[in-house]
């Protein structure tokens, strides 16, 4: 299996964090459907959020890492997130939601790599409130099945390795 460089794993793990910790009670199923995509272990899609209130992260800033082998990497990333309060009526469930970019027609940018689950900065029945840093440990690796990159919080039971610093 190809090795994990430190560059990618810090990339993926940045990404990773942003929609880790962000949701949205208003769209309870799309934090569960992005994350779905990249855990190793799609059980954990519903990890980290209890369903209620809205947040959204930005600003991902991996820092350091620690390897555990040539395919396992753990990154430490901070984020920005900002909590909301509701500031309105909720509005009425509809399972058959799709976003405003699928209903208007939009075409994805190039180069898009995947969805995210960040929800929109401003909405009408929600007030953003003073936003703060949240750090957390990502565990990287790659996928058996296909190579690709995963988040497996699995391994966070185990020895991380030793720290490295250049980018491999």
């Amino acid at each position: 299996m190809e090795p994990v460089s430190d560059v990618e794993a810090s990339a993926f793990a940045a990404r990773f964090a942003c929609d880790f910790q962000s949701f949205d009670e208003d769209v309870p199923w799309r934090r569960a459907e992005v994350l779905r995509e990249v855990l190793a272990d799609v059980q954990a899609c519903t990890w980290g959020w209890s369903g209620a209130g809205r947040q959204r992260a930005d600003s991902p800033l991996p820092g350091r890492l620690y390897r555990r082998s040539d395919t396992v990497v753990f990154v430490e990333v901070v984020v920005r997130a900002t909590p909301y309060v509701r500031a309105g009526t909720a509005p009425e469930a509809d399972d058959s939601a799709v976003s405003a970019a699928e209903h208007s027609g939009l075409v994805e940018p190039a180069g898009t790599i995947g969805r995210s689950c960040a929800p929109p900065e401003s909405a009408a029945v929600w007030t953003a409130v003073e936003p703060r840093w949240v750090r957390m440990t990502v565990p990287v690796t790659r996928a058996a099945e296909d190579g690709r990159l995963v988040v497996d919080p699995g391994l966070l039971t185990g020895p991380t390795g030793n720290e490295t610093g250049g980018g491999r």
